[in-house]
């Protein structure tokens, strides 16, 4: 049951008594309480979450409150979610010596443990009838995703033993990081798109039944895989470049080939995606990253010495631990470490024209013109903080339907939004 419902009952249960007769239609609730209990009813869905990855690096219990991090089980619980879509982060270094691979299967154990402790919380959906009957039941529902799991050499039967752990979406990419399938965003374009290699893994992924995440890949690349697919493809954390201005955003040209197929894309948070003057302020403080050698360590070489074997993975564990935590300016680092609250402040004190929840509604109407409501989700890929949404951490994902509603958007709108079209295409992702 969502924190929301009690008050929705409570008030309710005041006005008993007090209405009109009851052979006339009831007044019209109040927006805040319809907002409360619309949002209360809908299955809610983020598409783009990693808390696995924090847990990995800094041990945090995940349904404790957090003040670090945008997101946790509890606060997310609390903001009335029902269904995490779990992206198993795997950071860019550990594709050297094709660790990617291993660091995917450790951090898909430590979700089955997080599970298997937790089990009259949460519980591994597949399709859309379990998450309505985990949600039914008062659970969170989890779908497994990769984000730079796969094997980067594009081995299938690596894909189908993720497939038989239960993962149900997997982006093309090593992430930021190009590999034998296809050309990331960033650096070196080696392909123009999508290889012969590529092209195999999009049919057993229809075969199978797996999402296909066409985030961080070239947009060539993009246009290819949706050409390729007989199934719908999703773009799991994302917003429109002609908002923003930046790269790795959706064009409209983009957007409408993705919607043709039936697609979806999921809605990013941060203000570099949804904000030109945020991207500018982010400029002019010399705050954007040289992304394409993130993926780089120093002093840390790519190829193994005959002996030695274990002692270059737990040197980048240990480094990525410490990178987790310290602060982005310093060599990549995440910011983890700091209360997301007090960073976000600092941004506000040096001017950070953070956006608002009805930035992210505009965006989402344009969508809505442009392709229609079916094609557009939640995907808030919520990290350290800072840079994102206006005060807006977990708790606060009804927020976004209050906003859908201020905004005149009709109730079966915004449950789509909120989760139904992202059931719809879990469920499209199996080819006959």
């Amino acid at each position: 049951m969502k924190v929301h419902l009690a008050l929705f009952l409570s008030v309710a249960a005041s006005t008993i008594g007090c209405g009109p007769p009851s052979d006339q239609s009831e007044p019209p609730l109040t927006a805040e309480l319809t907002a409360t209990s619309l949002h209360e009813q809908a299955i809610v869905v983020d598409g783009h979450v990693h808390i696995m990855t924090p847990v990995f690096h800094q041990g945090i219990d995940p349904w404790v409150v957090q003040e670090t991090g945008l997101f946790d089980y509890a606060r997310a619980r609390q903001g009335g979610l029902d269904v995490v879509i779990h992206t198993i982060y795997i950071e860019d270094p550990y594709a050297n010596y094709n660790y990617s691979v291993k660091q995917a299967y450790r951090l898909i154990e430590l979700f089955y443990q997080i599970v298997d402790a937790n089990e009259d919380k949460m519980a591994l959906a597949l399709t859309s009838a379990d998450v309505r009957r985990i949600t039914a039941e008062g659970k969170m529902a989890a779908i497994l995703a990769l984000e730079g799991g796969m094997d980067p050499e594009g081995d299938l039967d690596i894909l189908r033993s993720f497939y038989r752990l239960g993962v149900r979406l997997m982006q093309f990419t090593t992430h930021n990081t190009s590999n034998a399938l296809t050309d990331a965003w960033i650096g070196e374009n080696k392909w123009g798109g999508v290889t012969d290699r590529g092209r195999e893994v999009i049919r057993e992924m229809n075969r199978l039944g797996m999402m296909i995440d066409i985030s961080h890949a070239s947009e060539e690349a993009q246009f290819q895989i949706i050409e390729a697919s007989q199934a719908p493809v999703v773009d799991t954390h994302t917003a429109l470049g002609r908002f923003s201005g930046r790269t790795r955003t959706m064009s409209d040209e983009l957007l409408k080939a993705l919607a043709a197929k039936g697609g979806l894309m999921s809605m990013h948070h941060s203000g570099s995606a949804l904000s030109a003057a945020f991207t500018e302020w982010e400029r002019a403080q010399g705050r954007v990253i040289a992304e394409q050698r993130r993926h780089l360590i120093e002093g840390m070489k790519l190829f193994r010495e005959p002996i030695g074997y274990g002692d270059y993975i737990s040197k980048l564990d240990a480094e990525l631990h410490d990178r987790w935590t310290r602060e982005r300016s310093n060599r990549g680092g995440n910011g983890y470490g700091r209360p997301w609250r007090a960073r976000q402040q600092e941004m506000v004190d040096a001017g950070a024209p953070l956006p608002t929840i009805d930035d992210w509604v505009e965006q989402l109407e344009h969508v809505i013109r442009l392709v229609g409501d079916d094609h557009v989700g939640i995907g808030l890929d919520l990290m350290s903080g800072g840079g994102g949404l206006q005060n807006f951490d977990a708790t606060s994902y009804a927020r976004f339907t209050e906003g859908m509603l201020k905004k005149g958007l009709e109730p079966s709108t915004v449950r789509k939004v909120l989760g139904e079209n992202w059931l719809r295409v879990l469920d499209a992702a199996k080819v006959p």
